[in-house]
């Protein structure tokens, strides 16, 4: 027999398999069920609670970052910032600005022989612990038109430290500041319901809710 029958023979294998396999593939199309396209599952979920009191109160001087940050060593680090212009030493001298021993609890603008501004002189007051965190914060803030070119410490903590560094550099030093919480406040913060409270009783209505979704229906339970 000649290869060119045997051409033949090949051409009409190939053909009937393919045509096997387009038939094969009509017929799954023609059978296949309409099974429509899954849609996202979505549920809204309607959670009561009771109303917590809301405070909305300015926290007073001294609040509890300013106590936690009264810490000397740290104070000597964040002193290095003001000793071009200061100096902290008992019987120190002037420099830029006023010495600063004893600074705590003395008037405002009082060293003698100091070149104060007007602004500084005429302000009135003590160094209170209340008044050197204000005006650490932002001095030309707290005295308008001071001579002191220094654009403050912004960390709480930082200005904490400082002042109990300077707390002690004093003749006697005076007491630290304690601070006492308003009994109403206090009262009204114990109120309050403990985060983890509300997050354990949200879980559990999320948890029921999602039971109850996933739970068959009685009426359609084995059969269909």
């Amino acid at each position: 027999m000649s290869g060119l029958f045997f051409n033949k023979v090949a051409g009409a294998f190939l053909a009937s398999a393919l045509g096997l396999i387009v038939i094969g593939k009509f017929s799954n199309a023609m059978n296949k069920p309409d099974i429509p396209a899954p849609k996202d599952f979505a549920y809204s979920l309607a959670i009561e609670t009771e109303t917590a009191p809301v405070i909305v109160a300015e926290v007073a001087f001294p609040g509890p970052i300013w106590l936690g940050g009264r810490d000397a060593e740290k104070g000597a680090k964040v002193y290095k910032k003001c000793k071009a212009c200061h100096t902290v030493d008992s019987g120190g001298k002037d420099g830029l600005g006023p010495h600063l021993w004893n600074i705590v609890g003395r008037p405002i603008g009082n060293v003698a022989g100091f070149g104060y501004s007007d602004s500084m002189r005429n302000k009135g007051g003590t160094w209170s612990y209340a008044a050197l965190d204000e005006f650490l914060t932002k001095p030309k803030k707290y005295i308008p038109k001071t001579k002191m070119a220094f654009n403050g410490l912004k960390k709480e903590t930082d200005r904490a430290a400082l002042i109990e560094y300077l707390r002690l550099a004093a003749d006697a030093p005076v007491a630290q500041l304690t601070h006492v919480v308003d009994e109403a406040v206090q009262e009204m913060v114990e109120d309050v319901p403990v985060l983890e409270t509300v997050i354990e009783t949200v879980e559990g209505v999320v948890v029921e809710a999602a039971e109850d979704i996933v739970k068959p229906d009685a009426g359609t339970e084995g059969g269909n």
